[in-house]
Order: C-alpha cells, then sequence, then structure tokens
C-alpha cells in the first residue's frame, strides 16, 4: 500500500467517505493523508464512544491493520501519527479501541503509548 493511493484505496473500501475525500481535495487542491485521516478521526472516535456499529469497526480496524502490515513507511506514519496517538487521548477510548485492534496494529499502539509514557 502506498501513501499517494492510501486516500483512494480508503474509499473505495469504504464508499461513504467517498464524499469526505472530495470536499478534501477541493478544499486543499490536493489529498493531505495525515488531514483527510485527521479529519475522520472524529467519526472514528465517535463510533468507538457508541461502540455499537461494531461492523463497520472491525472493517475500520481491519484496513489499520492492512495499513500496518502492507503499507510504505509513509502510510505507517499515517496510522501511528495520525489515528492511533489519537485513539490514545481518551483512556477509556484505546480500550474499546483494544478490542478492534489486529495484532500488528495493537503493538504500533502499545509502542506509541509507551513512546508518551501513557502505558
Amino acid at each position: 500500500m502506498k501513501y499517494n493511493e492510501l486516500s483512494k484505496i480508503f474509499v473505495n473500501d469504504f464508499p461513504k467517505f467517498r464524499l469526505n475525500l472530495i470536499e478534501h481535495e477541493a478544499l486543499y487542491k490536493e489529498v493531505l493523508n495525515h488531514v483527510f485521516f485527521g479529519d475522520l478521526n472524529d467519526f472514528l472516535i465517535e463510533l468507538l464512544r457508541k461502540d455499537i456499529e461494531t461492523g463497520l469497526l472491525i472493517r475500520l480496524f481491519e484496513f489499520y491493520e492492512r495499513m500496518e502490515l502492507k503499507g510504505d513507511t509513509l502510510v505507517k506514519e499515517v496510522l501511528s501519527c495520525t489515528i492511533l496517538e489519537r485513539l490514545g487521548d481518551e483512556k477509556e477510548i484505546l480500550e474499546i479501541a483494544y478490542r478492534y485492534m489486529g495484532k500488528e496494529t495493537r503493538k504500533a499502539s502499545d509502542n506509541i503509548e509507551r513512546a508518551w509514557g501513557r502505558l
């Protein structure tokens, strides 16, 4: 998975976010993956807080696992710095997210939490 294809791969897997990407490209005149996925974090955190759309959460975290396993260095950076680091800002959200994380995503999350002194 290459950084310059990341957002397009994501919206192909999750068509409900296609409009978000179109609006993002219109605003920034390009795709800024950290910004795009950062904007989606609010939605992710709200899903985790409610913990009701488990099918969507499972699929999202499967995508994050693919980012960790098959992503180039920049894709892994988006996962770590933009997605996982923010999840750790709220302990209760992180605890819910742990239930959905794959093995490699959990390792990456734990490394981030250790680095921040939160684990």
